[in-house]
């Protein structure tokens, strides 16, 4: 109980921080920024079932972590600054209110399809008045260590791929576009 107590307030300090975050400008990192997706990928690759149900809900789940992903970078701001640290210039972004929604949205889904594929167990538990079972069943760090959840790194993963493909695209528009004006 004071595991889940300790993995509840961890949960929440990380939401807390990537809302923080959010607002700050934070070097571009590519070591950062590539291991979540990676990450994400493999362990979708290592938990996916690929049964005609698990198919199913990855088809239906493909666009909404796209569309998550893109939503992540309505409000990302990218600037360029000297580094007298580094001696070079370096890419800097804000990501903005929508990534740390995006984020919580990726997880809130699925927490709430972890529910609803458990729920026969849920229901079984509630009518027999195990509450500690339930809070187990429920619990959101459960997601992470059980083998059919495999769509919460599905949509971490995707969403994060799209998110930092955006990203990357809009850095190189704007070195384009700084060569362009130099040139002029």
């Amino acid at each position: 109980m004071i595991i889940n107590v300790l993995l509840l307030v961890v949960l929440i300090w990380f939401i807390i921080h990537n809302f923080a975050k959010a607002k700050k400008f934070t070097e571009v990192s590519g070591w950062h920024d590539k291991f979540v997706p990676i990450y994400s990928i493999v362990l979708f690759l290592v938990t996916m079932s690929w049964t005609k149900q698990d198919l199913m809900m990855l088809a239906i789940l493909a666009p909404i972590a796209l569309f998550t992903g893109w939503f992540e970078t309505r409000d990302v701001r990218i600037k360029k600054e000297y580094s007298p640290k580094k001696k070079k210039d370096e890419y800097k972004m804000r990501r903005g209110i929508p990534y740390a929604i995006g984020w919580v949205f990726t997880f809130a889904l699925g927490i709430a399809i972890h529910a609803w594929m458990a729920r026969g167990a849920i229901l079984e538990m509630f009518s027999k008045a195990i509450w500690e079972n339930i809070l187990e069943e429920i619990d959101p760090f459960i997601l992470f260590s059980t083998k059919h959840v495999w769509y919460i790194w599905f949509l971490s993963g995707v969403s994060s791929i799209t998110f930092f493909s955006i990203i990357r695209l809009s850095i190189r528009k704007m070195i384009r576009q700084k060569r362009a004006q130099e040139t002029i």
